[in-house]
Order: structure tokens, then sequence, then C-alpha cells
């Protein structure tokens, strides 16, 4: 009887823990399913008294109309996709670079005292910094080096902020490999900056993976820079074009729906893409991240 009591009461935590995970996915997705299903509502749909939750006259006109769809030659969406995709990825790229020799010096050159430590913290308290705080700055700073309006001042904003967050990421990565692969290279006659790139790299590359898609999405989805430094929709990245749908007299529902939805697929499909290397990635670092 014991074992049959506990039984059931094992299958009703199942029960439970599994009715949870649903309403918490549900209501962490019903806002995305929300955005997407409003960018195919017709106009008269969209300012109804009566809400649907599918769409009744299922129509592209946000997308493809010629005049007021988001790929029409007269609306600025694919140039804010484009600056998006040019400075997120440049951005990584530039972190990933930086922030991996900066990870494995902190990871592999102990210094006296407990200083690595306190340097990684050092670091890690950049990116706890409320970006507002900084913004006037920022601002003050690109003005005089006449940056701003432009995509090279984002991509120096946007390495310096995600930059800590990196190079936190990969240390801990890295001290997961062990130290003897490195120097049995040296000891084949290697140096040192042969063995990182030729051993420590290829073994962190989940590591390395993982710390990119995080990367891409925070630089991806950034708003605060993006609309203090740019004012010129020829250099608007997504968060910052998408808001210039909403006018002082006007809001055109349907069209930042449609170029929200669309916002969200590189990332996605990125994600997608590389979710092998994702899953090892975050386990690799489990232990000490």
């Amino acid at each position: 009887m014991a074992a049959i009591s506990s039984k059931n009461e094992g299958w009703k935590l199942k029960l439970l823990r599994g009715s949870f995970l649903t309403a918490a996915i549900l209501f962490i997705l019903f806002p995305l399913y929300w955005m997407v299903i409003t960018s195919f509502k017709t106009e008269g749909e969209l300012f109804a008294d009566q809400q649907t939750f599918f769409p009744q006259n299922f129509t592209l006109q946000y997308y493809l109309d010629p005049v007021e769809g988001i790929f029409s030659p007269n609306n600025p969406f694919m140039q804010f996709f484009i600056n998006s995709t040019i400075v997120s990825f440049a951005s990584t790229l530039l972190c990933l670079t930086i922030g991996a020799f900066s990870a494995y010096s902190l990871a592999r050159f102990k210094m006296k005292g407990k200083r690595n430590e306190r340097l990684s913290f050092m670091i890690l308290t950049a990116r706890m910094l409320p970006p507002i705080v900084i913004v006037v700055p920022l601002y003050l700073i690109m003005q005089q080096l006449g940056l701003l309006n432009t995509l090279w001042a984002m991509l120096i904003v946007y390495t310096g902020f995600n930059l800590p967050f990196v190079v936190w990421m990969l240390k801990a990565f890295f001290e997961e490999i062990p130290k003897s692969l490195e120097e049995s290279a040296m000891i084949d006659g290697s140096s040192r900056f042969m063995a990182f790139i030729k051993i420590v790299l290829p073994l962190a590359l989940p590591g390395l993976v993982a710390t990119s898609i995080f990367t891409v999405i925070l630089t991806w989805n950034e708003f605060l820079f993006a609309m203090f430094l740019l004012n010129n929709t020829d250099v608007m990245t997504l968060p910052a074009g998408i808001s210039t749908f909403i006018t002082q007299y006007k809001t055109n529902w349907g069209a930042l729906t449609a170029a929200a939805s669309m916002s969200i697929l590189p990332v996605l499909i990125f994600s997608f893409l590389v979710q092998k290397h994702l899953v090892k990635g975050m386990t690799m670092g489990a232990v000490k991240g």
C-alpha cells in the first residue's frame, strides 16, 4: 500500500509540475503569439471592439503592400534590418576576439593573492552598471568624436558594453579545459599562442557559440543607446527604427507588429543552426559558470 501511495504522489507531483511549466510557457509566449497574429489582421480587425485570437481575414498587407508594407521601397525596414545585422555580428565578432584573449589570460595566468578574482569581479561590475547612467556621457563623447548617427558609434558602444559579459563567460569555459593539453603541445614545440589557437579554441567552440548567441541577442535587442545616439533613419537599428512607427498622431500597429515579428527571425534561425553547440556550451560552463 505504501508503494502504491508513493507512486500516486509521484504521479501527482509530475502532473503539477507539468501543469505549472505549461502555464509558464503559455504566459511567456502569448505576447509573441499576439504580436505575430496582429500583423496578419486587417485594419478593421485591429481596431474592432471584440478582438479575436486568430485573424478572421488573413492579410499580408503590412508585409507586402506597396505603400504600407514593411518590404515596400518607401519603408526603411530593410535598412534597419541591414544596420542591425552589421552592428550585431560585427560587435559580437569583436567581443569574442578581444574577450577570448582576456578570458584566457584570467583563466591561465594566476596573480598573487586573489587578484584574478578581484579583477574578474571588477570586469563584471562594468556590465552591472545601468545603461541609463552612462548614456549621456557616451552621447557627449560620440559628439566630440563626430560619431553621432554612425554605425561606428554603435559598434564601439556595444563592444564595450558586452565585453565584460563575454570575458566572464569565456573565463569559465577556459577553466574547464585541462592545462595538460596545452603543456603537451608546448613540450612538442608549439608556442603558447599556437597552443591557444590550435588546442584551446577548438575545445572551447561550444562555449564560444553559446557566448556569441547571448551577445548577438543582447546587441540585437538593445534600444536605449540606439535611441539616443541615432537620429537618422539611414543608420537606425531595428529597435530604434521600429519605434518610429509610433508617431505623435498615429501608431501604425500593423506595420509595427509586422516589423517586430520579422525582427525575431534572424536570432531564431541563428540559434537553430547552432543549437547543438549551444547545449554543449551551456553544459560545459555549468560547473564553474
